[in-house]
């Protein structure tokens, strides 16, 4: 790997440390090569996010859909990406990971979609409609990783399934944030029609789902190759463990839970047990 792909995927290793502690915290248990190309893609999905959550212009979609035209000249010729910023950095660092572990583009252009959606769609009339925006926002991260992991087919799937489980664990943990900082609301609506002013039932049946979700994804954890079977189940251990974080505080999200440094580490030991 010539230098500047290297410190390309150190500020990709940047952004991920600053701003996915659990899922960091997990991918140190991924060979090296693995690690780097988690770091690109975290990076990757970081940086729309950070465009729709905090935008730089009035104009969020314009700078989604500037980010897209980049990306899609980048993927077709990274040379022209000459710039020092992060921006050219994560898309060096992103084209060669998907080069290199052959990961279909498509996933790239939905994941993209999701984002720009955020910039305009704000509400969910039921589940199924909020699961197709969760597809691109999270369910094509985990079909990506399957690419840079090694799998057998049916292990999609259970992938897809581990990041609803994921996505819908962030959506109860930020629930008030999202609707206080950004005026949305990742939550069905019909659902939280059928318990009214019962929001302790509603968190309880929110949680029963990702629940569900966990336990039908680690079941597919088998199908990875071995070399990244751990560190999955690490990171499907540490993002479930928010849910039991929000039980404990009697379903208050009005402040984030995080899980201590202690707790990752007991959390990952007790995982080791169960691949």
């Amino acid at each position: 790997m010539h230098d500047v792909l290297r410190a390309d995927y150190e500020a990709c290793q940047r952004i991920h440390s600053a701003h996915g502690k659990s899922y960091y915290f997990a991918t140190r248990f991924f060979p090296k090569e693995l690690r780097l190309a988690t770091y690109a893609l975290y990076a990757f999905f970081r940086l729309p996010d950070e465009i729709v959550d905090n935008p730089l212009t009035n104009y969020p979609q314009k700078e989604l859909e500037d980010f897209c035209v980049l990306w899609r000249r980048a993927y077709a010729d990274p040379h022209c990406l000459t710039e020092s910023t992060d921006t050219h950095a994560v898309l060096r660092a992103t084209v060669d990971t998907f080069h290199r572990y052959h990961i279909p583009y498509e996933y790239s252009e939905s994941f993209l979609a999701a984002m720009i959606q955020d910039t305009w769609k704000s509400s969910y009339a039921n589940y199924q409609e909020l699961e197709q925006y969760m597809y691109g926002s999270a369910a094509v991260v985990g079909l990506m990783m399957c690419h840079v992991i090694g799998f057998e087919p049916r292990a999609l799937a259970y992938a897809e399934k581990l990041g609803y489980a994921m996505q819908l664990t962030n959506f109860l943990r930020d629930r008030e944030e999202d609707l206080r900082l950004r005026g949305r609301v990742y939550m069905p609506a019909d659902e939280l029609q059928r318990f009214g002013k019962d929001d302790k039932a509603f968190m309880k049946f929110q949680i029963a789902r990702a629940d569900r979700l966990y336990d039908e994804a680690n079941e597919g954890i088998r199908y990875l190759h071995v070399r990244g079977r751990f560190a999955v189940r690490a990171a499907s251990d540490l993002y479930r463990a928010i849910l039991r974080k929000i039980e404990k505080r009697d379903y208050d999200v009005s402040v984030r839970v995080r899980t201590s440094f202690l707790e990752k580490i007991f959390l990952v030991i007790m995982s080791r047990f169960s691949v």
